[in-house]
């Protein structure tokens, strides 16, 4: 009698936990998406080690929100933000907000597994006190692409900006960045991925690039009935200009708010 109706029971909490972890993992990849069709509001750290001429530990908190637009059944407009406070130990010794970079995307909604987004960015000479600015307004075009497969989500969000205006005295901006992606999502929301921020600083001799290498580890979780992702990475900068720093370590928290 109560053998069927434990086999019963067993069966339908199995059920419940391959539909948590399926949600889980899906979850996990369009947190790795920079242009899904769900809120984010991440607050990220960067920990910059022996950076400029006095080698010194440079921080930098950002809050980095998404924010998806719906324009028509196909075609989504995704509004991404990054509002940097950074802490300058020397030679300024001082805290405060660094410039706001704004981008947008348009991207197509495809039953596809490959998802893109074209647009333009720019940023603002925000910072505050003013030297923690470049004094420059800055714009160029920004892009994305990525293949969300099985277990993978590997792409890249490229962005190339030019100074246009500004503090004449500040030195001029022609600068690309690449924020490639290969993540590898296991069981449980866990995913591990290497995800450098690579700078090519266009003014100067050699172009002085940056090549990091290191490994990033996320999970996705819920406190109540709110999703989460938390991530930490360490990266080596294996090639790079002589003022930038030799390795760094990130670190973050979003708020994941998907569409109904």
């Amino acid at each position: 009698m109560f053998f069927p109706i434990l086999c019963i029971l067993s069966q339908n909490l199995n059920a419940q936990d391959d539909s948590k972890e399926g949600e889980m993992k899906e979850l996990a990849k369009q947190s790795q998406n920079p242009v899904a069709n769900m809120y984010q509001f991440p607050l990220g750290y960067v920990g910059n080690f022996n950076s400029g001429v006095t080698k010194s530990y440079i921080s930098t908190l950002s809050l980095k929100p998404v924010i998806p637009i719906t324009l028509s059944e196909n075609l989504l407009l995704i509004f991404r933000a990054i509002a940097p406070i950074t802490y300058m130990p020397s030679p300024i010794n001082k805290t405060g907000l660094s410039d706001i970079q704004l981008q947008f995307y348009l991207s197509p909604v495809l039953k596809s597994k490959f998802i893109c987004g074209l647009g333009p960015m720019c940023s603002l000479p925000s910072g505050i006190p003013s030297d923690m600015s470049s004094g420059k307004w800055t714009a160029g075009p920004a892009a994305v692409g990525l293949f969300i497969l099985k277990h993978w989500v590997i792409g890249a969000l490229i962005t190339q900006r030019w100074s246009f205006a500004g503090e004449s005295d500040k030195p001029v901006i022609n600068q690309l960045y690449i924020d490639a992606f290969a993540n590898y999502n296991f069981k449980h929301g866990w995913a591990l991925g290497y995800t450098p921020e690579i700078y090519v600083n266009w003014n100067q001799p050699d172009y002085a690039w940056n090549l990091p290498i290191g490994l990033n580890v996320s999970k996705v979780f819920k406190i109540g009935k709110q999703p989460m992702s938390a991530n930490f990475a360490y990266y080596y900068n294996v090639i790079r200009p002589a003022d930038y720093p030799d390795m760094y370590i990130k670190a973050g928290l979003t708020f994941l708010f998907p569409k109904k």
